[in-house]
Parts: C-alpha cells; sequence; structure tokens
C-alpha cells in the first residue's frame, strides 16, 4: 500500500516515500501527503527540519508515469502541489535533507535537490531521466542542479539523461556526503540537527536570501510547467509512455 511515512525524531520531521509497488514513484497520494507534511511543518515549532528518504532500498523513482494526462489542467494541478513542495523545501523557514540510496530518478532527483544537503550511499543513482519519457526536467531542477554541479555539467546530465553514480554524484558535488548504507538514515538524521541547530529565525532568512540568490524560482517554476504541459501531449511523449507502461506489463 502506497503511503507517505512519518515519525518525528528529536524535532526531525523523518518523511519516508513508501510506494513498493513503483519504486517508490510520485504517486497522487504521495503529492498530497508530502505537501500537507511539509506545509504542517513549516507551522509546527516542534518540527525544526526535515529529512526526506525512500523504503525498500530506493529514494524515488520519479512521477507516477500511469498517471499522467494530456489534459491541462489536470496537469497543472497535479504539478502546483509539488511546486508548492519545491518552494518549502528551498526557501521555507525548516532545514531540510534528503538521504538517498538506490534510484533518484526524474522527478526523484528533483526533489533530493530541493534538498539543503543531500547524502547518499553507494548504491544511490541518479538520471534526469525525463528525456527517456519524451519530457522536459521538473521540480526546480533547471535551477538546482547547476547551482550544484556547475552549468557545463548540467546541460550534460540534463540532455543526456545518463546515470551518475554515487562516486561521481560526489566528485562532481551532485550529493554532499557518503556513507554506509547502515549509517545512511543516521548520519542524514545528525546532519538534521546540525542544520537546526542555530536559532530558526536565521535559518529562513538564510533560506529565502539563497532562493533568490540566482534568479526567480517562480520563474523557473512557470517555464518549466509550460514546458511540461507541451511536451505531454507531443507525439515524441505519448509513443515513450506507451513504451515504458508496456514494459512494466
Amino acid at each position: 500500500m502506497e503511503k507517505l511515512g512519518r515519525e518525528l525524531v528529536d524535532g526531525v520531521l523523518h518523511l519516508e516515500i513508501d510506494v513498493p509497488g513503483k519504486k517508490n514513484a510520485l504517486t497522487d497520494t504521495v503529492r498530497a501527503d508530502l505537501r500537507q507534511a511539509v506545509t504542517e511543518a513549516q507551522g509546527d515549532s516542534g518540527v525544526a527540519a526535515i529529512l526526506i528518504c525512500g523504503a525498500g532500498g530506493g529514494f524515488c523513482s520519479g512521477g507516477d508515469i500511469s498517471a499522467m494526462t494530456g489534459e491541462p489542467e489536470v496537469a497543472r494541478r497535479r504539478m502546483d502541489i509539488l511546486h508548492d513542495v519545491v518552494r518549502m523545501l528551498i526557501a521555507g523557514r525548516k532545514p531540510a535533507v534528503a538521504a538517498v540510496c538506490g534510484p533518484a530518478f526524474g522527478a526523484g532527483l528533483s526533489l533530493a535537490l530541493c534538498c539543503d544537503q543531500v547524502l547518499a550511499d553507494t548504491t544511490a543513482r541518479f538520471s534526469a531521466s525525463f528525456g527517456r519519457v519524451g519530457l522536459p526536467p521538473d521540480l526546480a531542477l533547471t535551477w538546482t542542479l547547476p547551482r550544484r554541479v556547475g552549468e557545463g555539467r548540467a546541460r550534460r546530465i540534463l540532455l543526456s539523461s545518463r546515470l551518475v553514480e554515487a562516486e561521481e554524484a560526489l566528485a562532481i558535488g551532485l550529493v554532499d556526503d557518503l556513507v554506509p548504507l547502515s549509517e545512511l538514515r543516521r548520519a542524514a538524521h545528525e546532519r538534521a540537527v546540525e542544520l537546526a541547530s542555530f536559532t530558526r529565525e536565521s535559518k529562513g532568512h538564510v533560506k529565502a536570501l539563497m532562493s533568490q540568490a540566482a534568479g526567480s524560482l517562480d520563474d523557473i517554476l512557470a517555464r518549466e510547467m509550460d514546458a511540461y504541459i507541451a511536451l505531454l501531449n507531443s507525439e515524441e511523449h505519448r509513443r515513450a509512455r506507451a513504451q515504458f507502461l508496456s514494459r512494466r506489463r
């Protein structure tokens, strides 16, 4: 059964994506629960930081391809839910840490890079796999990825959809630290506690200032949305989507 697990530990809200049949894809249920959880955390004085992880040996395989529709208004409503999450993780008051094991593909990669810190283990694999299904990057990846790895590397990752293994991800700055799988959750939790250790007002200002330092996040999200809607109805996407779904049967 798909769900978003929640556990508050020492002021850190652990959010675990658990969609076993779809490799932790961002289903409509998980999207809605993620927005609710992150929204509530922003206003909860008992939550000092957020930790996002995945169940079953994987972080997140990206969007739920089977639920995608060519109807523009439906697609915009689904994407708007995640855009709210993006804004709160990047510019909200609470620091966020991603703990990545296994695949972080497509929107899974985007979600991880919305966090202030990304910790991974050696099984982690990253791919901006949008092109494989005929869609553009989303969830501010065109904003977050160049800031982490530089524009040249970001262009190669985005245009090729190639796989980035854990060791390379560390070397190019895609992730902040590699730790053994057995220690990943503990290390990510400790990092979240560290980020939450100074005054909360200061954290909120730091995140807001950094989110504005390299252009408008809202402009990027709007442009990504327009590209997503345009390509969602393209023949290339329809073919790629049909091929993807046929392989899962």
